[in-house]
């Protein structure tokens, strides 16, 4: 498929608080009507994409994207609308710096989640915790390769490594098809945070989002399927 310019248009749907609900570190497909259900936020877009023969006539197809978010929506001074900013301030916006950041530790309790859709189909979903603590018992700790297995040994959830060894390349040593869906982990050698990344569509997991998605702009990242 062709490379995908996502992220251009973003329109605000749904705006709602309710308790969440779901286990998002099990990688069990969710609906849209779930997320909506669970309180999440949603973003949606299309993109067009043409056939570049340079005919006027040219075929074109949309893509339709809909981002389903905990992170709740605010505007730019252009009066976008995009989930709210959480990286990359300068030193003059320390105050909303600070607003943002206490945002992300005492409403979304460090975790930023993300799930996309593409066609009405589950592509991927990110899920972020940025500051883990170990006395928190509803967040699991998988910021090991070993724990990450028993996590999901312990759930009953098929796991397999996608290498079986180091010599294979410590870059795929956190890699696993879990439940069937390929599935990254990225965490810290300080165990204080990570991520987890499920791709429903392909086999790459090569693309958490988090840094295009909660930056203040609308960015253009492009897929190769």
């Amino acid at each position: 498929m062709k490379n995908l310019a996502i992220l251009l248009n973003m329109f605000l749907f749904i705006s709602c608080h309710k308790e969440d609900t779901i286990n998002h570190f099990l990688t069990k497909p969710v609906t849209q009507k779930e997320l909506e259900l669970n309180g999440f936020y949603k973003y949606s877009y299309e993109i067009i994409i043409d056939d570049k023969d340079k005919v006027d006539d040219t075929i074109r197809s949309v893509i339709k994207y809909d981002m389903y978010s905990n992170v709740k929506p605010e505007k730019n001074e252009n009066g976008d609308i995009y989930p709210t900013k959480l990286w990359k301030f300068y030193s003059e916006d320390s105050i909303k710096n600070r607003k943002n950041m206490d945002y992300l530790k005492n409403e979304l309790d460090n975790k930023i989640i993300t799930y996309l859709f593409r066609n009405d189909s589950l592509f991927y979903k990110d899920v972020s915790i940025e500051f883990f603590d170990k006395t928190e018992k509803k967040v699991p700790n998988l910021t090991s390769r070993k724990k990450i297995i028993n996590y999901y040994k312990k759930n009953k959830i098929p796991i397999e490594p996608k290498i079986k060894n180091a010599n294979e390349g410590e870059k795929y040593a956190t890699q696993f098809i879990i439940d069937g869906y390929f599935t990254r982990f990225f965490y810290s050698n300080k165990e204080d945070n990570f991520e987890m990344f499920t791709n429903y569509l392909t086999t790459s997991t090569a693309y958490p989002i988090k840094e295009d998605c909660y930056s203040g702009h609308i960015y253009k990242v492009y897929y190769f399927d």
